[in-house]
């Protein structure tokens, strides 16, 4: 029976790099990755008029373009993982939106990326990682920023 991971990404690739190395380095075996960029504000509409001017891509289509998505599918492919690519187009808070996919696609485990933070913000996560990590129903793992993709 496969399991799924998810592997919420922003389009920065050095931190999608970072996390699809620390997830390939743990997970083995039969495994699906997850890998969901969350459109927020007017990215979506300005990804669609840089890409796709026909209108004819679907937002999972256009997630798949973005670099941070593309820099992990091939690090995980290498490593051996299978992959599917989700774009959202977000709704609620960007932690809202990654809980909900992780709920509605069954997961398993999330892999998460944590930025670091001034000495006053290391009390506390961002907020997306600090909703994520207190509400989520499922192990998380943080991969933390002194390491590189």
């Amino acid at each position: 029976m496969s399991e799924t991971i998810l592997l919420p990404l922003r389009n920065y690739r050095p931190w999608a790099e970072a996390v699809a190395d620390a997830t390939a380095t743990v997970e083995s075996g039969d495994v699906t990755a997850l890998l969901l960029h969350v459109f927020d504000g007017d990215e979506l509409s300005s990804t669609r008029e840089n890409i796709d001017s026909s209108g004819s891509m679907t937002v999972d289509d256009l997630a798949a373009r973005k670099s941070g998505i593309v820099a992990a599918r091939e690090t995980l492919q290498d490593a051996g993982v299978s992959v599917e690519v989700r774009g959202l187009e977000q709704a609620e808070t960007t932690a809202d939106s990654i809980l909900t996919v992780a709920d509605e696609a069954g997961v398993e485990r999330l892999y998460l990326y944590g930025r670091k933070r001034s000495p006053t913000g290391k009390a506390v996560f961002g907020s997306t990682l600090q909703r994520i990590l207190l509400n989520a129903t499922v192990p998380v793992t943080v991969v933390p920023s002194n390491v590189t993709g």
